[in-house]
């Protein structure tokens, strides 16, 4: 993987947070900026994966790990699939 130094702002409280970070702290760095991107669906996890050089299930379980679901449904849609499901394994009797 190819690396860019790149500046950006942050606090600088968190200035401590981020000096010389470890690889896997590096990684969950990165992940991490490109989530907002995975969840307003401007890019995929697979993307994101590739942009990282690592697996896409190497990348969600790292997301799991840090508390960010795979899947983000809401308690309706939830309710919704089951009605759905009962609907169509009544369809199939």
């Amino acid at each position: 993987m190819d690396l860019v130094a790149y500046e950006i702002k942050i606090p600088y409280e968190m200035k401590t947070f981020l000096e010389k970070p470890d690889k896997k702290t590096e990684l969950q760095i990165n992940a991490m900026l490109l989530y907002p991107y995975i969840h307003n669906l401007s890019i995929s996890h697979g993307r994101a994966a590739e942009i990282l050089g690592i697996n896409k299930y190497d990348l969600i379980n790292l997301y799991e790990d840090l508390g960010l679901p795979y899947y983000s449904m809401d308690f309706s849609e939830v309710e919704e699939d089951i009605k759905t499901f009962h609907e169509l394994e009544n369809n199939l009797v």
